[in-house]
């Protein structure tokens, strides 16, 4: 079942190994997004989010995924004002990604 493989997922992450977590949840979300199980799916997605928040942080690649992946179990379950906050904290986030990106490739 999907709750068993968020358990092994979770017991499989090592103790500085929990940046590894935020994907896999998302993956394990979009999974459940495809197969229908839409509510499964954005529990999962909602806990690599949390993740990234508490533990790794929100200035990555994989953050904005997760939330991009979101807004679509979102727009699934008819929330279209959820689906676009997620969208939008995705983009800010990549085009703050890029920001940083350019301004370090920019001084060289």
């Amino acid at each position: 079942t999907a709750e068993k493989r968020l358990e092994m997922a979770v017991n499989s992450v090592k103790q500085g190994d929990e940046e590894l977590l935020g994907p896999i949840l998302t993956d394990l979300g979009q999974v459940l997004l495809l197969q229908g199980r839409t509510t499964m799916g954005i529990k999962y997605l909602q806990g690599a989010i949390d993740g990234y928040k508490n533990v790794v942080g929100t200035e990555c690649p994989e953050y904005a995924r997760s939330l991009n992946v979101v807004s679509v179990g979102h727009l699934m379950l008819g929330d279209s004002i959820r689906a676009n906050r997620a969208r939008g904290e995705a983009g800010t986030v990549l085009a703050n990604l890029k920001k940083k990106r350019l301004g370090v490739d920019g001084g060289v």
